[in-house]
């Protein structure tokens, strides 16, 4: 029996959910027998009454399923993502065929692919600025957001730049580098815009990337929708047949 598990992060932001990663699971719910979703954050877990990752595992195997392909919606390769592979890798000798698709970010032509797509879903205009706003991981898988704005390089957008809220480039590093007569576009580079967006990107608390700028006397619009809101991008991570482990 063929059965899809579709693995997220996950977010409290019940709106934000349902505009994005509820939308992954509704789109694909009949090209399998079984198709299940799960977080992997234990508070978003516990807040949307989710199955956890091991339970997903679990249930697939109680249901009979014997040929499980994996989906998740990682970003980057990070410490997240690691930990997912640790946890369903020993579940593997248990189906016969089991193939767990690579994060959005992982071969060189994803970077170039996502900067396409975003270029025509933002309609980037010359004369803004956009900061893609990612959540960040360790320095080693941060240096892979550099790719993807040198994809945009590539395809002459030199008006579009990678921010972090952990790690660097910080917005403290990319300030001196901003032209203040130009408007601040901010797009999160996440899947749903739930909590890191309100709190870390919007103009929330002091040290929100939206109110450092604005007391530099920077015009800032903060885009409030995640990546899996847009179905170029749902479409990619589900039908895109990356190479598999």
């Amino acid at each position: 029996m063929k059965g899809i598990l579709i693995v997220s992060h996950g977010t409290l932001d019940q709106e934000a959910k349902a505009r994005s990663l509820d939308l992954l699971y509704e789109e694909n719910k009949q090209r399998a027998e079984i198709v299940l979703a799960c977080f992997v954050s234990k508070k978003t877990i516990v807040g949307n009454n989710m199955l956890s990752l091991d339970e997903a595992m679990k249930k697939m195997l109680e249901l009979g399923v014997d040929d499980l392909h994996i989906y998740n919606t990682f970003v980057i390769p990070g410490d997240i993502y690691h930990h997912f592979l640790t946890t369903i890798i020993p579940y593997e000798a248990f189906f016969k065929r089991f193939v767990i698709e690579k994060p959005l970010l992982h071969e060189n032509s994803d970077f170039s692919s996502l900067a396409r797509m975003l270029t025509r879903e933002y309609a980037i205009k010359p004369n803004q600025t956009y900061l893609l706003v990612g959540h960040g991981s360790s320095p080693h898988t941060n240096k892979l957001y550099a790719f993807l704005e040198a994809a945009f390089m590539k395809q002459q957008t030199t008006n579009v730049h990678l921010v972090l809220m952990h790690g660097h480039p910080s917005i403290d590093d990319l300030m001196p580098t901003l032209h203040t007569k130009q408007k601040i576009i901010l797009l999160p580079l996440m899947m749903s815009a739930g909590h890191h967006v309100a709190h870390d990107v919007k103009q929330f608390k002091k040290s929100s990337i939206e109110t450092k700028l604005l007391e530099q006397g920077f015009e800032v619009e903060v885009l409030d929708k995640g990546l899996a809101e847009y179905r170029t991008i749902r479409d990619y991570i589900m039908h895109n047949e990356k190479t598999s482990i």
